[in-house]
C-alpha cells in the first residue's frame, strides 16, 4: 500500500464531519501524514440541474460562509488539542467551486495528491439517500483514492 501523507477531511459543520475529524486526527498522527480540513461551497446558484444557473453566489454569503468555515476548524482543534501534538500539521481550506460539491472535494485532492479521505455520513438509506442525495456517497464513487467513510 502507498504510504499516507496527505488526508483530506471535508467538513460541513456537522456532527457528522466532527466525527470524521476526530479519526483523521488519529490517522495522521499514526502515519505522521499532513491534515486538511476542507469545506466546499458552490460559487453560482443553480435551478434545475446543471444547465440552470441562476447566477453567482453573493460575495457577501461567500465571506459568511468562510467565516463559520473556518470556526469549524477552530473548533475542530481546540476539541482535539490534547489529542494534537506540535508535529501534526493542520490545515483548513475553504473553497469555491462551479461544479457540485461531490466534485468540488474530488478535484481538490486529486490536485493535492490526497492519500486518503476520511468522511462523514448521516448514513441516510432507501428511497430518502434517493431523494436527497448524498455527498459521501458521490464522494466513494469516484473518488480518485481511498475512501474511509464515518457514520
Amino acid at each position: 500500500m502507498k504510504q499516507v501523507t496527505r488526508i483530506l477531511v471535508p467538513i460541513d459543520g456537522s456532527e457528522e464531519s466532527f466525527r470524521a475529524s476526530e479519526l483523521a486526527i488519529d490517522l495522521a498522527k499514526k502515519y505522521n501524514a499532513d491534515l486538511i480540513l476542507l469545506s466546499v461551497v458552490p460559487s453560482e446558484i443553480k435551478h434545475g440541474g446543471s444547465s440552470g444557473i441562476i447566477g453567482l453566489v453573493p460575495t457577501g454569503y461567500l465571506k459568511k460562509y468562510k467565516e463559520e468555515a473556518n470556526a469549524w476548524f477552530e473548533q475542530i482543534r481546540k476539541k482535539n488539542s490534547n489529542n494534537i501534538d506540535a508535529s501534526l500539521k493542520i490545515v483548513g481550506e475553504v473553497i469555491t467551486t462551479p461544479v457540485s460539491i461531490v466534485g468540488g472535494i474530488l478535484e481538490y485532492a486529486e490536485n493535492k495528491e490526497v492519500d486518503i479521505i476520511v468522511i462523514g455520513s448521516t448514513g441516510k438509506t432507501g428511497f430518502k439517500k434517493l431523494l436527497l442525495g448524498s455527498i459521501a456517497n458521490g464522494v466513494v464513487t469516484y473518488s480518485p483514492c481511498p475512501v474511509f467513510v464515518v457514520k
